[in-house]
């Protein structure tokens, strides 16, 4: 039982299909340890988003199990944060009331308003943008908006993070910068995530392993280990011998499943 209660995320068998009986998702079989991250990489329309959506309870008919160590993920101890393409923001919230609304709606009442309020700003200074707090969601960037969605999901201290593309609509520059501050966040509490990305660079990164869909729905996921890069310090993987190989690894499979 110790090997079951400490086996984290396990997608056993999932399948989705739609009402018209067409797959939305071809059959997945995927352990993710406790407090891991995985990236996940695929065509459009190969079931990445489909994947996030059904581990976050968004989905409600689907074939397979969803466990967290042993328990059906969508138990009420299991907290899940989801970082969605369009950020979800509320717009006629401010950036600090956003935060605390999540903060106040996914934990149990106690503790003092000052502390959350010191909680909030840390997570916002984590993020890089404290000196934002009293702005509305639709005066920010796409790239600031993005910090707040994630300052969010890790203020809600999550037991598993699911983020669909986060970084997508936003500037080579902006990006980097953010993989790096996500990445720093993560380490420091790390929760048990899966990060959906469209980039091949993004997935080898971010991943300790790297699952590539299939764009045919009978074809199974390919999954590769990338623990050697993920190892590296940030600012050395894209210039290693490393994750030179492991680009060219993917792109061999990208050939084979797309």
């Amino acid at each position: 039982m110790s090997s079951l209660r400490n086996s984290g995320l396990n997608i056993k068998a999932l399948q989705v299909e739609y009402k018209s009986g067409q797959k939305a998702l071809g059959q997945v079989d995927l352990t993710l340890p406790e407090h891991g991250i995985y990236t996940v990489i695929g065509s459009s329309g190969s079931g990445k988003s489909t994947l996030l959506r059904a581990v976050a309870g968004l989905l409600p008919d689907y074939e397979g199990e969803l466990l967290f160590n042993g328990k059906s993920v969508h138990d009420q101890e299991t907290l899940i944060g989801l970082v969605p393409q369009n950020y979800g923001l509320l717009p006629w919230k401010t950036v600090r009331e956003n935060i605390r609304v999540a903060m106040k709606i996914t934990r149990p009442a106690g503790g003092s308003r000052e502390a959350l309020e010191a909680e909030i700003t840390h997570w916002l200074q984590s993020m890089g943008i404290a000196e934002l707090a009293g702005r509305y969601p639709l005066s920010l960037s796409g790239g600031q908006q993005q910090r707040v969605a994630i300052a969010r999901a890790f203020a809600i201290q999550p037991t598993i993070l699911l983020l669909d593309e986060p970084f997508s609509a936003l500037d080579a520059i902006t990006r980097e910068t953010l993989q790096q501050i996500f990445l720093d966040n993560w380490l420091a509490h790390p929760a048990t995530a899966l990060f959906v990305t469209h980039d091949v660079e993004e997935a080898i990164l971010l991943g300790q392993k790297i699952v590539v869909m299939p764009s045919a729905k009978q074809d199974t996921p390919e999954i590769l280990d990338n623990a050697s890069v993920f190892a590296m310090k940030h600012e050395e993987k894209r210039n290693s011998d490393e994750f030179f190989e492991q680009s060219k690894r993917i792109r061999k499979v990208m050939l084979a499943k797309w």
